[in-house]
């Protein structure tokens, strides 16, 4: 028997709650329990988890408090994981404007906390389009003039100040430039790609280092043909489910720059929600 549209809406909502009570909980430990770390069997790891988690949150110690989730091997995955129900709370329908501002605001207050700088952009900037479709065209041009005149002057103020070393970011540049590797592949890896075993680690920032981009681990897994069927699925998606649907794949995309798994599948299942909501 099919769900009608009500029943949908509310087993939807129903879902909502249960993942922010559940993250709820996963960030408690994270931050407060941080050595429960159920994905390691190393004990040295555990002590140098305990010692950086020791010296409270910092610039300089925030990695060990992404890196002890109870759900996922990095907290990074918690905030891809919170952008698929940050979505569907846009769609959903609410009786009060109240419930799905008190839903929004903790969602993103969770996102923040995974300390995802790639999540807490795409989150941020989900929000800012929609803020941004009621504005007037005087206002949006003057936003992105002042924000280009802004952007400009900090970076004229503070190049000579800041010494850029932000390893996260670095790392995946070099993925990026890794990715030159595909035309020096066999044809048929080219085409084809290695398998999901061992395709992800083919195009890396280092030998034995896992891709922790999107389309770097589809073309080490899939080849080029793979990688276009799988773009040609989502697009296929996009056509059967409506324009709503790029409120998912764009974000999804965005943090596929950062470490997000290509083959996620709550991604695909929430296309479908979104299709009949």
């Amino acid at each position: 028997m099919e769900l009608s549209k009500t029943q949908i809406n509310r087993l939807v909502k129903a879902c909502i709650l249960g993942v922010i009570v559940v993250v709820g909980i996963e960030t408690f430990f994270r931050f407060f329990l941080p050595t429960l770390d159920l994905n390691s069997e190393s004990t040295d790891y555990l002590i140098e988890i305990y010692q950086g988690a020791q010296g409270g949150l910092s610039f300089d110690t925030f990695y060990f408090f992404k890196m002890s989730s109870i759900m996922f091997f990095d907290s990074n995955y918690v905030g891809a994981f919170l952008i698929i129900f940050l979505g569907l709370n846009m769609f959903v329908n609410y009786d009060s404007k109240f419930w799905r501002l008190a839903s929004f605001t903790i969602i993103y207050f969770l996102i923040f906390l995974t300390l995802s700088r790639a999540a807490i952009v795409v989150s941020a900037g989900m929000g800012l389009y929609f803020v941004w479709n009621k504005w007037s065209s005087y206002s949006k041009w003057l936003t992105v003039l002042l924000s280009i005149g802004i952007s400009i002057l900090v970076l004229f103020f503070i190049q000579d100040q800041v010494q850029f070393q932000d390893g996260s970011f670095l790392t995946k540049l070099q993925i990026l430039e890794g990715l030159n590797g595909f035309f020096d592949q066999e044809i048929a890896i080219a085409l084809m790609g290695l398998g999901y075993e061992v395709g992800g680690y083919l195009y890396s920032y280092m030998s034995g280092g896992y891709a922790h981009i999107h389309f770097a681990i589809l073309l080490g897994e899939l080849g080029l043909l793979g990688l276009l069927v799988y773009l040609s699925f989502w697009y296929v998606i996009r056509l059967i489910s409506g324009p709503r649907v790029l409120f998912l794949f764009i974000p999804f995309l965005i943090i596929g720059f950062s470490l997000a798994d290509p083959w996620e599948i709550a991604y695909f299942w929430a296309c479908g929600i979104i299709h009949k909501i």
